[in-house]
């Protein structure tokens, strides 16, 4: 499973989106599973912008709306977690996330998710357990896509984002994906130890590239301030060795959709 190259370790991690229709509240034509749909690869591409971090999307759709054969997936390709994404419903507010509690590294990761989201999400969890997070047992929550992975060794999480039987809490779901992709790969990124790659052009560390890195490229050619050792290396773009109004000029194209970092 976990790969090492000196010592860096390396995450496969599964992701399982729901695979069943229940209709969000606000109409539209929204569903659980269209909207897990578009939040996984975007949760799949922030996954990636970790060191270590390698996201593995299920090729598995069943026309019975069940989850068979993604654990078995997961186990194939040899993930060290598997991370189900769902929406929730019942009357209740905010996130939880269940864990199995036969594995450690199940529970840290479902209480980092589960505390990264209520910081993000402006509804606040109603639960009677704070934190809000749920060990899998038979009785109450007979989760399989929690069950079968941790029969197989791989610890697994279920995250109900909001719930969707809510106005509120369902237009903040389709109106904030990328931002829940982004919490919920911060949060899985912090439980594991990995640290963010560094972004070309983000001077200033906030994980975007856009005008205020360019500002700093400037006022730092102009020598009015200076960088530190790792923000030199992200101010130079282009990767000639020099960081000036050639870096700037490359930050802003970024920053207004003309290129990728790859590209400059």
């Amino acid at each position: 499973m976990t790969e090492t190259t000196g010592t860096n370790k390396k995450y496969r991690i599964f992701i399982s989106p729901a695979n069943h229709y229940k209709p969000y509240v606000i109409g539209g034509g929204y569903t659980e599973k269209q909207q897990m749909d578009k939040l996984a690869p975007l949760f799949a591409k922030a996954l990636s912008q970790y060191e270590g971090a390698e996201p593995v999307l299920t090729s598995v759709y069943c026309d019975d709306r069940s989850y068979t054969g993604r654990p078995e997936e997961a186990r194939d390709l040899k993930c060290d977690l598997y991370v189900a994404l769902h929406t929730n419903a019942g009357g209740g507010r905010g996130a939880c996330v269940f864990y199995h509690p036969s594995l450690a590294l199940s529970k840290e990761v479902a209480l980092s998710v589960v505390k990264e989201l209520n910081s993000v999400c402006p509804i606040k969890s109603n639960r009677a357990v704070q934190p809000a997070i749920y060990a899998w047992d038979t009785v109450n929550w007979n989760f399989g896509e929690l069950r079968i992975p941790a029969r197989y060794g791989i610890p697994p999480i279920l995250i109900e984002h909001e719930f969707h039987d809510t106005v509120d809490g369902a237009s903040w779901i389709v109106s904030n994906l990328e931002a829940i992709a982004d919490a919920d790969a911060a949060a899985i990124a912090r439980a594991l130890g990995l640290k963010r790659k560094p972004i070309p052009g983000d001077v200033n560390g906030d994980g975007k590239v856009n005008s205020v890195d360019a500002a700093q490229i400037l006022r730092f050619d102009a020598a009015i301030s200076n960088l530190t050792p790792e923000q030199l290396q992200k101010a130079d773009v282009n990767g000639d060795g020099k960081v000036d109004s050639v870096d700037a000029a490359s930050v802003l194209r970024i920053d207004s959709g003309l290129a990728d970092a790859e590209d400059e």
